[in-house]
């Protein structure tokens, strides 16, 4: 038999990196935590703010401008086409309904049914 060298037991000292992240960002919130409130409450943040919105906006409405007419060159329908065509339709069942009360008041009238 052959004696082998014994080795000490190791012993897994495994970090847990969401204790770690929670410490830095507890850490990090504290440091600067009162200098970011002092900066968001003056008015100087306020109109940076309201300038990158505006921005923001600008070009949402730009991109939706441009996709419309990309997918109206292409002979596809664009939001504005599938709405506008929800619209008919509601506006066509709603003149089918009243064809159907007028009928129906008239075969009330008349007394016999006129199909249906």
């Amino acid at each position: 038999m052959q004696n082998k060298p014994q080795t000490p037991t190791t012993k897994s000292f495994a970090i847990d990196p969401f204790l770690v992240l929670r410490k830095v960002y507890d850490t990090v919130e504290q440091l600067t935590g009162p200098a970011i409130e002092k900066l968001i409450t003056t008015e100087r943040f306020a109109r940076l703010n309201g300038k990158v919105m505006e921005a923001i906006l600008r070009t949402q409405r730009a991109t939706r401008e441009n996709v419309s007419t990309t997918l109206h060159l292409l002979n596809f329908p664009a939001r504005e086409d599938i709405v506008r065509l929800g619209e008919l339709v509601l506006q066509l069942e709603e003149k089918i309904d009243k064809l159907g009360d007028r009928i129906e008041a008239l075969e009330q009238r008349s007394g016999k049914p006129t199909g249906g």
